[in-house]
C-alpha cells in the first residue's frame, strides 16, 4: 500500500494502530529531522541524540493501539522527546556523580540499583501518562513541551480555564497513579524545576 504525504497524522496514527508499518515508517520520516535538531540542540551529542528519537519511537509503536487519542501528534511527539532529554540528563549526572565504577563514592548505595529505580520511574509515568483522558493527556503534553496556558489555548481551540482544569485534573491523577513512587518522584520533579529555571 502506498501513502501520499498529505495523509493527516490522524490518519497515519489510525494506520499504525492496526499495526501498519508503512503508515509508521512515514510518521517516522515526517517528523525525524525536527525530532533530532529538537533533542541534538539539548544533549550536543549524536549517539545520545540518535538513541532517545530511538526510545521515543519504540514506545510509540509499543503503545500503537492508543495512539488514535492523539489529537495533536507534534505537541505529543516534542512532549515525550523533552521527557526523554530530561530523563537522559538525570542518567548522566548520575553518572557524573557516581562514576563509571557503578558505586557511589561516598559509601550511600548502588548506580546500577538508583539507575533501575529511575528507568522505573520513567515506564510508571509513561503507562501513567496513557491512562489519562485523551484531551487531558493532549494539554498536558503541551504543558510540558514549553507551551504557555494561553498558546494552548489558542492552538486547541479551548478557554485558558479549561487549560488550567485539564492541567490540574493530569496533575491529580498522575499523583494518584503514580502515589507508590513518591521518593523518586521527589527526584524527577527536583530535576525538572532545575531544567525549567
Amino acid at each position: 500500500m502506498l501513502f501520499n504525504f498529505i495523509d493527516t497524522d490522524q490518519q497515519l496514527l489510525a494506520r499504525i494502530a492496526t499495526g501498519d508499518n508503512l503508515a509508521f515508517e512515514l510518521l517516522y520520516r515526517r517528523y525525524f529531522s525536527k525530532l533530532y535538531g529538537s533533542v541534538y540542540k539539548r544533549l550536543q551529542d549524536r549517539p545520545q541524540t540518535e538513541e532517545v528519537i530511538q526510545e521515543l519511537f519504540v514506545s510509540l509503536w509499543e503503545r500503537r493501539a492508543q495512539l488514535t487519542t492523539i489529537e495533536n501528534t507534534e505537541g505529543y511527539l516534542f512532549g515525550a522527546a523533552k521527557y526523554l532529554v530530561i530523563a537522559r540528563f538525570k542518567q548522566n549526572s548520575l553518572l557524573e556523580k557516581y562514576g563509571t565504577n557503578g558505586t557511589d563514592p561516598d559509601g550511600g548505595g548502588n548506580f546500577t540499583e538508583q539507575t533501575v529505580a529511575f528507568d522505573e520511574l520513567n515506564e510508571a509515568y509513561a503507562q501513567a501518562l496513557l491512562q489519562l483522558p485523551g484531551r487531558c493527556r493532549e494539554v498536558f503534553v503541551l504543558s510540558r513541551s514549553g507551551l504557555s496556558q494561553r498558546e494552548i489555548s489558542e492552538q486547541l481551540a479551548i478557554s485558558q480555564k479549561t487549560v488550567e482544569s485539564q492541567i490540574s485534573k493530569a496533575l491529580r491523577i498522575l499523583r494518584q497513579l503514580l502515589r507508590h513512587y513518591t521518593v523518586l518522584l521527589c527526584i524527577l520533579v527536583n530535576f525538572y524545576l532545575h531544567w525549567y529555571s
